[in-house]
């Protein structure tokens, strides 16, 4: 059934404390915006630590491979798992090596590795994980040996095979002048540098994959000032001739919402002001947006292929928390209702915003951390076959609401309570929202919810927990299912600090069982 148009005028109330604060009207779904790609939840994994996610041949691992098989069950379309990051830049591909990776530590204690050596052994992690396609990271960096790029390409291609999505070719190269290349190394230079390697690439592919060469992602820059102090634009990039052969099939640039360096505000301060805080996504991401528009001559969709909430692998008590998940919905769902087409959301071994940690390290077993929950909660809201989003202005900082069409029908509707609260505290605050929805009858409700925004364990989307220790993964229902009647053509929900809601509008005579 489709909505009148005095239908879409759903309406919603904002009680707090039991006092009205403001009435609000339901947009309708603007007649310029697209469906939303049913793959918008991706992932990103470091080169270095792909194989600890993936596992090989004779020992695959499970739990990564349920994790993203939960979203195929979701949306029909598995999410695409991108391999790059710093690491690859830093990684030497060894035909002969037995080994499938070597990893050498400058420090024990070091996030990253400084140097990666692989070999052919590196390419069974792609074949463990079912029916997932790849955006697979070239090393820019090396520049002794054109073969080197060339038999990493083939090598890839012919393993690969249909599972290769796309190439990338570098990692944020606007770190490159006085790091990668001398200090005066140009926008051109890198312009110039990429056309060069890039059609290395697509000839040593050619010969290898005859037919096969899928392209790249590109150019995967990031650029924002409070990472790194830089000239470079993507718009100037394209102006100099930047691939000029037309090899990108995607944009892709790289996104977060902080960096994890001193002088740093206490993590639960941070927490709250840049990630539990609508306005700072909005701030945040107005750049992002800004040059989607600007790049959408070249008529390429526009990605995140890769991004997270604090660079420099996140912050303990920020992004390893709970509150994290939650700054994770408001974040994509903005990002979707603004034109991005797919977030890779970045992943490495023991990272402080990991969606998970796939293997058991020093007595701590492998582990679902709360920015999954999140991912989980954003692959159902858009899982329609043609689901389209528009924001639910709100007046507040630590709250947003989203309206979902499947098409040109109303059938969801996202509350986000980002005000931040304590596990240990006693009393948990809510927030009541009033929908009036006269066409509908009932709905259901999917909490996204745990014991306070600093929780790391206790979390549930739907009442489902995918907890390790449960099932590898695997959905397991905790607690009930929540339905509720709309009575009067009003529905009424209450949303507790620091949780979020999914409503989905079931439509007149539908009986939930």
């Amino acid at each position: 059934m489709l909505l009148t148009k005095s239908k879409l005028l759903a309406v919603a109330v904002f009680f707090e404390s039991g006092r009205c604060q403001h009435q609000l009207s339901i947009p309708p779904i603007p007649k310029d915006s697209h469906p939303i790609p049913h793959d918008f939840q991706s992932i990103s994994i470091e080169f270095a630590f792909f194989p600890d996610y993936a596992g090989n041949k004779s020992h695959p691992n499970r739990f990564t491979k349920n994790l993203l098989q939960n979203f195929k069950s979701i949306t029909r379309v598995a999410p695409k798992v991108r391999v790059g990051g710093t690491s690859q830049d830093h990684a030497t591909y060894y035909p002969e090596q037995e080994s499938n990776i070597d990893l050498v530590y400058q420090n024990p204690g070091d996030d990253q590795p400084f140097q990666i050596n692989y070999g052919p052994a590196f390419f069974e992690s792609y074949h463990t994980l079912g029916e997932i396609k790849y955006l697979h990271g070239l090393n820019m960096n090396q520049n002794t040996s054109v073969e080197q790029l060339e038999i990493s390409a083939m090598d890839a291609c012919t393993a690969l095979g249909p599972q290769l999505h796309l190439f990338e070719l570098g990692n944020e190269f606007n770190f490159a002048p006085g790091k990668y290349r001398a200090s005066n190394y140009s926008l051109l230079d890198y312009a110039n540098e990429w056309n060069l390697k890039s059609e290395i690439v697509k000839t040593a592919v050619d010969k290898a994959c005859p037919g096969l060469f899928p392209g790249f992602m590109a150019p995967s820059l990031v650029l924002l000032d409070f990472i790194v102090n830089t000239t470079w634009t993507g718009e100037e990039l394209y102006s100099l001739g930047y691939d000029e052969n037309n090899l990108t099939r995607e944009l892709c640039f790289h996104n977060y919402m902080g960096v994890n360096s001193p002088p740093q505000l206490p993590a639960p301060f941070d927490l709250q002001r840049t990630l539990m805080n609508h306005t700072s996504i909005v701030q945040n991401l107005h750049q992002q947006i800004q040059r989607a528009e600007n790049l959408a001559y070249l008529g390429l969709p526009y990605t995140l292929g890769e991004l997270n909430s604090i660079a420099n692998q996140g912050r303990n008590g920020a992004t390893n928390v709970f509150g994290d998940a939650l700054w994770l919905v408001d974040f994509s769902l903005w990002a979707a209702e603004h034109g991005m087409k797919r977030l890779h959301f970045h992943q490495g071994l023991n990272y402080r915003y990991a969606s998970w940690q796939p293997i058991g390290i020093q007595d701590v077993p492998p582990t679902t951390r709360p920015p999954y929950y999140g991912q989980i909660m954003v692959a159902h809201a858009v899982e329609d076959p043609h689901s389209r989003i528009v924001n639910i202005p709100l007046a507040d900082d630590t709250e947003s609401a989203y309206a979902i069409y499947n098409g040109t029908q109303l059938s969801k509707l996202v509350v986000t309570n980002l005000r931040a609260f304590n596990q240990t505290t006693i009393n948990r605050p809510i927030r009541k929202y009033e929908f009036t929805l006269p066409a509908y009858q009932s709905a259901r409700i999917d909490r996204l919810i745990g014991p306070g925004s600093d929780a790391v364990g206790n979390i549930t989307f739907g009442g489902i927990s995918y907890d390790h220790a449960l099932d590898e993964g695997k959905p397991v229902r905790v607690r009930s299912e929540e339905t509720t009647r709309i009575k009067h053509g009003v529905l009424r929900v209450e949303v507790p600090d620091s949780s979020a809601v999914l409503i989905t509008l079931l439509s007149p005579g539908h009986h939930h069982a």
